[in-house]
């Protein structure tokens, strides 16, 4: 297979019991991964097993179809032998050399004329070819970063592996490289492993999203399906704002003051977790259901609404933001509703 495969790989931390264990993890040639979890989780040192800074205690990995790791096989295959470029959060560049240099010594043996030009292609991809012949103090830190992504697919890498490369600068600047960076990559057919905390991050760019929590993989999906049918609560409400509530099922449904929701599969009686996200709650000029407004935010238009002795987040669709204090007519798609049991 031209990708990645991570197959049974455990790996224990030094002086902890923490154990990391990959049961499968697949990439395509050209596919764009995320790992997704919380600081601490084990997504980096995936990154380090598949870069070989580390060595895992069992399973097999393999780069296109290549076998680099194979714990009981014995077969281990060093850092600079596996053709992947690691780039982590702070850049790393050589102070005394100009932003070319840096990249054209990254350049696998040519003669310098050829080094030099791959290396001006490569800065020219990523928009930084004016700088070429500045030295890395006289750039800022975005620009840095774009010069070390540089110097990395200058070694024409197989797979790239990025350790959460923009989460240290501003929001706008982040996405505009971000996009840049990995349009380039993803021009190139190289597979992409990206380490994120940030849900949305890992829903706006990638092809598929692996969610780690406490050494496991606990889901495995494309946005969609991650985002649509989370494996657990504590998934639903990972990825972004989210109405949450506990309940019971009766008369084989879940009865909210918003609405009800079928609870086809619970039994009576069954304690359940009711997740609902904003963009659930429909304004419905003919509905029931009134809905006092208590707080507007007009950036992403949601609003926080009161029925009953309940309050719901809400994405107003309406043409106008209500105020605070208006009454409106709600109704909930309970088909957007998750049900998860307690």
């Amino acid at each position: 297979m031209e990708g990645l495969e991570l197959k049974d790989i455990s790996y224990r931390y030094r002086k902890s019991d923490f154990l990391l264990e990959v049961e499968e993890l697949s990439a395509k040639r050209g596919e764009i991964i995320c790992l997704l979890g919380p600081s601490g989780c084990g997504k980096s040192t995936i990154l380090k097993l598949i870069a070989g800074l580390e060595r895992p205690f069992a399973g097999v990995i393999r780069i296109n179809g290549k076998t680099v790791n194979d714990a009981r096989g014995g077969v281990y295959i060093p850092t600079e032998s596996r053709n992947v470029g690691l780039i982590f959060q702070h850049p790393a560049l050589f102070q005394h050399q100009t932003i070319v240099e840096n990249v054209a010594f990254a350049v696998k043996a040519q003669s310098r004329d050829k080094r030099t030009k791959h290396a001006l292609k490569v800065l020219e991809k990523l928009g930084i070819s004016a700088h070429k012949d500045a030295y890395p103090h006289m750039l800022s830190g975005g620009q840095q970063q774009l010069a070390t992504i540089a110097r990395t697919m200058a070694q024409d890498p197989e797979i790239v592996l990025l350790d959460e490369p923009f989460s240290n600068l501003d929001t706008i600047l982040r996405e505009s490289i971000r996009a840049a960076v990995l349009s380039v990559i993803k021009a190139e057919s190289i597979t992409v492993l990206l380490v994120t905390h940030d849900p949305e991050e890992a829903l706006e760019i990638a092809d598929k999203i692996y969610v780690v929590r406490e050494g496991k993989i606990v889901q495995c999906g494309t946005p969609y399906e991650i985002y649509n049918a989370p494996k657990d609560a504590h998934l639903a409400r990972f990825f972004g704002r989210l109405n949450y509530f506990e309940s019971l099922v009766h008369d084989g449904k879940v009865s909210l003051t918003i609405g009800s929701i079928n609870a086809d599969g619970f039994l009576d009686g069954s304690r359940v977790a009711v997740c609902i996200r904003p963009d659930a709650i429909l304004l419905h000029d003919s509905s029931d259901t009134l809905a006092v407004v208590k707080l507007v935010r007009f950036f992403n238009n949601m609003i926080y609404i009161s029925v009953g002795n309940s309050a719901y987040w809400m994405l107003f669709l309406g043409a106008v933001l209500p105020e605070v204090g208006d009454v409106i007519r709600v109704s909930l798609d309970s088909s957007k509703a998750l049900l998860f049991r307690l």
